[in-house]
């Protein structure tokens, strides 16, 4: 049996016990959810090895995405069932992706003036929730746009930086996506946009001036954020003194820390958590849940599977070049670099962005594009990437 059989083969036992436990100790009848997502993997892993892609990502995914399950169920079992039915039509875009090869596709333009209708129309026709302009509603289907966009703008810059793109017409499309966010008071994924566009310029030419540059951009929007908006100003006083505003907008920020230092080294058990005293743990703060009944081990167990991940991404781009290599990277940048954003906002390494954890947290439409990129990053391998990555024996 090979290295990947042996995973899938510990994560079904794994995924067995789990359910035991839910159906016998904490009485949940929604059991026929994981096993019907269990068959659904295993389908996809087999159509991924059957069309010549690497399948290594999905083991991974399917453990982050059964665990975020477990966790949301245990909050609101509508919360888990919602997670299901995304990632239900995640698989159906994963499939998308893997069969359509959108960053081997020409006129990559259309992708950026995608992105820029995407978020004109939300700004314009787009509705609030949790003070963020971020959702809109067509025929009755209620969705985030920016998180499309965020993929557009990055199958655009993969092929217009490798193709020697004016940097004009680089930055006034990135410009636009940035302006636009801030219009919606949604600057999370302006600042990973903006992370991964200046990772992905210095990738594909490095200079000094270019480095300077792209961090005093960078300096600059971030003071003129806190200088405009209001509730960037309260995040920033929430990282840097939470305990002085410990009843108002620092209360998310303690309650999470407290949660992290509650779970120790080995966390206080699955159902034993207070995970209702942290506000927006379903979406924004499930890692602190997390660590509260799975501990530091158990974070490093979730984290290692993003690790796993991004290792999986890397082995498959040293087989490509030119644009499609720069749009790997940037689908990879686009999905860790929220990771990374989302745990050192939790940890206050950094402002909270008020991001979801990928492919954990509660939210159909950041869970249904995040299975898009996984498919697209599939279909790389499609043209060469499965030889590096073929499965050891």
């Amino acid at each position: 049996m090979g290295l990947l059989g042996r995973t899938w083969f510990e994560f079904t036992g794994w995924l067995a016990a789990v359910l035991l436990w839910l159906f016998f100790l904490q009485g949940q009848v929604n059991w026929w959810q994981p096993a019907v997502l269990w068959a659904l993997f295993l389908l996809l892993y087999l159509v991924t090895r059957g069309c010549g892609a690497h399948p290594g990502a999905l083991p991974f995914v399917a453990v982050l995405v059964f665990c975020g399950w477990i966790f949301l169920t245990r909050l609101d079992p509508s919360l888990g069932q919602g997670h299901f039915y995304g990632a239900l039509l995640g698989s159906a875009f994963y499939l998308f992706g893997l069969f359509l090869p959108a960053p081997r596709l020409r006129f990559s333009r259309l992708w950026a003036w995608g992105a820029v209708v995407l978020l004109g129309l939300t700004a314009l026709w787009g509705e609030t929730v949790g003070g963020a302009k971020a959702w809109l509603t067509v025929c009755g289907l209620r969705f985030q746009p920016v998180e499309l966009a965020k993929v557009f703008l990055v199958l655009y810059l993969g092929k217009g930086i490798s193709q020697g793109r004016p940097l004009w017409e680089l930055l006034s499309f990135v410009g636009s996506f940035l302006l636009l966010s801030a219009w919606q008071r949604d600057l999370g994924p302006a600042v990973l946009v903006l992370l991964v566009f200046s990772w992905l310029v210095l990738q594909h030419s490095f200079a000094w001036y270019k480095l300077l540059g792209l961090a005093g951009i960078l300096l600059a929007g971030f003071w003129g954020a806190v200088q405009l908006f209001s509730h960037v100003q309260s995040r920033v006083l929430a990282w840097l003194a939470p305990w002085e505003y410990l009843d108002s907008k620092g209360y998310q920020v303690v309650q999470g820390l407290f949660a992290l230092r509650a779970g120790g080294l080995v966390g206080q058990g699955l159902g034993q958590g207070l995970v209702h005293v942290i506000p927006q743990g379903h979406t924004d703060y499930i890692f602190a849940i997390l660590g509260e009944e799975l501990g530091f081990f158990g974070l490093c167990a979730v984290l290692l599977c993003y690790f796993s991940l991004a290792f999986w991404a890397v082995r498959l781009l040293q087989d490509l070049a030119g644009a499609e290599q720069l749009t790997g990277l940037g689908l990879t940048l686009l999905l860790h670099g929220q990771v990374f954003l989302v745990v050192g906002g939790i940890l206050r390494l950094l402002p909270f962005s008020g991001m979801t954890l990928p492919f954990v947290s509660y939210g159909s439409t950041s869970l249904t594009v995040q299975f898009w990129m996984l498919g697209l990053m599939a279909g790389l391998s499609r043209g060469g990437g499965a030889e590096r990555c073929a499965e050891p024996s």
